[in-house]
């Protein structure tokens, strides 16, 4: 299991205004809950976890390694990560996709392909290995998504809106799924705060770039909570 330590963290994407400031977080094994309106600074903190965006300002450890400095790549293949959206190659199956995408972590091809068949098990979806990636539904694909970050076999696993625009079956197969994975260290973002409360024992809320609340996840996390802790919340 590995911390992921952020010290100072800010970024910009235009002059005059911060999409992320000062955020100095340490994140530990377990799942860890990240809330915030649309524009709050989710994804931008989530890419910067990935290794996918360098920050303007900051710095961030896995374990003891700079994420952006000596030793980035092998920091790297200990992070893995499950975007909200991304384009896949319809022509692979879905045991193609995920070991391709484990073997260009830095896996032997023979490896890649054990772990992505273990991966898609561990998702319900080994019975689909062999259908093509265009023919599975969306939540199918969600589910996938998820397999290529397990079979990474990373000690950080980050998420973004694993559960958002699925269908209450798949969702609360999502939900399964994820309260499965109890032995690393996981940042899950997500609008639905009933998933993070189910999930999550710590939650941190971000609001417009700066972090608001880091704690143990409350017993009345709903949206008149959420909104009692944002600046939004008071308009």
């Amino acid at each position: 299991m590995m911390d992921i330590r952020i010290d100072g963290v800010c970024h910009s994407y235009s002059v005059g205004s911060l999409a992320l400031a000062d955020i100095d977080l340490t994140l530990r094994p377990g799942i860890t809950g990240l809330l915030g309106a649309n524009g709050a600074g989710k994804t931008t903190l989530l890419r910067i976890a990935a290794g996918a965006l360098k920050p303007w300002r900051g710095t961030l450890l896995a374990g003891d390694v700079d994420l952006y400095g000596k030793g980035r790549r092998g920091a790297l293949r200990r992070v893995a990560w499950m975007p909200q959206t991304a384009g896949f190659p319809r022509s692979l199956s879905a045991i193609e996709f995920v070991t391709y995408v484990t073997w260009l972590r830095g896996h032997s091809w023979r490896r890649a392909r054990a772990q992505a068949s273990a991966a898609l098990d561990a998702v319900e979806l080994g019975a689909q290995a062999d259908k093509r990636m265009g023919r599975l539904s969306g939540g199918m694909v969600r589910r996938v998504w998820l397999a290529q970050a397990l079979a990474a076999d990373a000690d950080v696993i980050l998420l973004d809106e694993p559960s958002t625009g699925l269908d209450p079956r798949q969702r609360a197969t999502m939900v399964r799924l994820l309260a499965k994975i109890t032995d690393r260290t996981v940042l899950l973002s997500s609008h639905i705060l009933e998933d993070v409360a189910e999930l999550a024992e710590r939650v941190i809320v971000l609001d417009e770039g700066r972090v608001t609340v880091d704690g143990p996840t409350p017993d009345g996390l709903d949206a008149q909570w959420f909104l009692n802790h944002t600046r939004r919340g008071e308009s």
